[in-house]
């Protein structure tokens, strides 16, 4: 039933960086260069971003984790922070380790003298004005006193800085340079101690790449045959779009910036229908403004990919933050019942896999797929293995009956829409009532491919029919679809991990799937056994897959980053069930730790009728 877990590979090398202060200071620019330049050794690199909506001002922060393993979650503690101001120490300590290290300007920070810190109070701004003449090089003094602490050789640091800035001029790039060496040379002067020499390392394999879930999702629609996409700018979905405009063009595609969302949902249903593979980023907001234009695609049984980086809401609510809470409208936000196909990538390298899954099945079944990520993982950054495009396969056009894989390192099909053959085009039915529902979909231009696509009912020629058996057998056609999908999801591999008699189960969707995976081991490691079940396909969902791991047990933990537990809901009301609801709806992902102390609460309560939230 689950995948009995394999003896985990210890880390010897695991340590957490935080570098925290005011948008506009350079936290951002800082923390990027120094994890770039990690990447590119042999340690892995998982980072976190968070930032305030405000073009300036307002808590910032950029988290960079490292191990000599895959990293699973940003982790739970820091064990190195910097500081830049007084709000981003008042909103970070609580993250830092006892005995880790703490590195502060004092002139604009008072900090708690009692706490068990290793403290370096460094001069930032001083140190840049007396280096480059102002302040806002201290960003890169704090890079050199990082390199100081890791052992980060500065000529690939320099080349990043003139990778970075060198558009702004030889000056600006010298300036950075010399704002380098004054940091380093600073915390060598007063004594830093030095953790570890990544120098050291061997260089990076080059089979592993470091990029950000949005630029997986990006990749990810290329390799599966995108070849346009139309686009709103919206946070934090925009690299996604920006992305596509960079390396589209490279590939014969484009990409159009529309005017609103409607216009780019449109433009994308009116590509899909010339024959071309289609993409369309946004976030909540945009995705209610698409639901109208949703419901057509599915009524033309069109396919096309809507990429919904979840955001914290409602309304505006938080566009640089975190949230699990567009599911119940990515579920049932439509006008009548139209079907539609819901996917939640894990991570950075799962999404890359899961959009070519989505382009798939939006082939395959004509409908609209949508692909739930969020905040978390689309500006996260990792380090990820490169795709083997040898291992990439055509599923040919007439071919009606390959069963296409789940994509992944090793092998990935690639599907095409089905298009009629000679015979079929002899009395085109686009919209033929067949055993699948599916039925082929004529390229227009094609001799005797001639139809009529509209959002009103219609029979099989695409005519308007709004009689009621016609709608009735069409509304049965369009879900007989989904329900050759449900029967798709059932034969995949179940999705769970751990010992199948174990009596305690956690459940989570999309990216907590990283924090769930380090809880477990950490309650392992405690000596309480969990069995985990992550499923990918939110809708239509694993129905006997998910009963079968259901069956048993004593406690379901159902971990979700919102406040009403949407996916709790779903589950409760398809299974009868009462999970334990962990929730978080604070802007920012779990922790390991955290999900950790919810699975040993648990496992210490022995009346399971007093449990109703944690």
């Amino acid at each position: 039933m689950g995948k009995i877990s394999k003896p985990k590979l210890k880390s010897k090398i695991d340590f957490i960086i935080r570098v925290a202060g005011e948008g506009g200071e350079g936290v951002m620019s800082c923390g990027e260069l120094f994890a770039k330049a990690v990447a590119r050794t042999s340690y892995h690199v998982f980072t976190f971003i968070t930032y305030p909506t405000e073009m300036k001002g307002g808590y910032a922060m950029t988290q960079i984790r490292i191990r000599d393993i895959t990293i699973y979650s940003m982790g739970s503690f820091v064990d190195c922070m910097v500081v830049f101001n007084q709000e981003a120490y008042d909103k970070s300590i609580s993250s830092l380790k006892e005995g880790g290290i703490l590195i502060y300007d004092p002139e604009f920070i008072e900090i708690d003298e009692s706490r068990n810190f290793v403290k370096y109070p460094i001069p930032f701004s001083q140190i840049s004005v007396e280096t480059v003449g102002r302040s806002l090089g201290k960003n890169v003094v704090v890079l050199g006193i990082l390199s100081h602490i890791y052992g980060l050789a500065h000529p690939g640091l320099e080349k990043l800085i003139d990778d970075r800035y060198g558009s702004k001029g030889k000056k600006v790039v010298e300036g950075n340079i010399k704002a380098l060496k004054a940091g380093a040379d600073t915390a060598k002067e007063i004594g830093v101690a030095i953790v570890m020499d990544l120098s050291a390392s061997e260089p990076a394999n080059e089979e592993y790449m470091f990029i950000s879930g949005n630029q997986a999702v990006a990749l990810g629609a290329i390799a599966a045959g995108c070849r346009f996409s139309a686009g709103y700018p919206l946070t934090p979905s925009t690299s996604i779009f920006e992305t596509l405009s960079k390396f589209l063009p490279l590939v014969g595609g484009r990409t159009i910036q529309m005017e609103d969302e409607i216009a780019a949902i449109s433009a994308v249903i009116g590509a899909s229908f010339g024959g071309e593979k289609v993409i369309t980023p946004t976030s909540g907001p945009g995705l209610q403004l698409m639901a109208e234009q949703m419901s057509l695609a599915s009524m033309l049984e069109l396919p096309i990919v809507i990429v919904d980086v979840q955001r914290g809401g409602p309304s505006t609510g938080l566009p640089t933050k975190t949230e699990q809470g567009d599911m119940k409208f990515a579920v049932y936000g439509s006008a009548g019942e139209s079907p539609r196909i819901i996917l939640a990538p894990t991570g950075v390298e799962d999404t890359f896999y899961q959009t070519i899954r989505a382009f798939n099945l939006a082939e395959k079944y004509q409908m609209p797929v949508i692909l739930l990520t969020d905040q978390s993982i689309g500006y996260r950054k990792a380090t990820v293995k490169m795709p083997d495009f040898n291992k990439i396969f055509m599923v040919d056009q007439f071919d009606r009956k390959t069963k296409v894989k789940i994509p992944n390192a090793e092998h990935i099909d690639l599907v095409q829409r089905q298009i009629p053959t000679e015979d079929e085009l002899k009395d085109y039915k686009r919209y033929k009532n067949t055993k699948t529902g599916i039925s082929p979909i004529a390229r227009p231009g094609t001799p005797g491919g001639q139809y009529l696509a509209t959002g009103l009912e219609h029979d099989e020629y695409g005519k308007t029919n709004q009689g009621p058996e016609n709608h009735l057998m069409m509304s049965k056609k369009r879900f007989r679809k989904l329900d050759q999908v449900s029967h798709a999801f059932e034969r995949n591999p179940m999705e769970t991990y751990g010992d199948p008699s174990v009596r305690i189960g956690i459940m989570g969707w999309g990216s907590t799937e990283g924090a769930i995976r380090e809880a477990r081991y950490l309650a392992e490691a405690a000596g309480v056994k969990v069995r985990h079940i992550h499923p990918h396909t939110i809708s239509p969902l694993p129905e006997q897959q998910i009963s079968k791991f259901l069956h048993r047990l004593k406690h379901l933990i159902l971990v979700e980053e919102n406040l009403t537990g949407q996916f709790a809901h779903f589950i409760k009301a398809k299974f009868g069930v009462k999970p334990i609801e962990v929730h978080k709806c604070e802007g920012m992902p779990f922790t390991p730790d955290e999900i950790f102390n919810a699975i040993m609460k648990v496992a210490r309560i022995a009346d399971e009728d007093n449990i109703t939230n944690i």
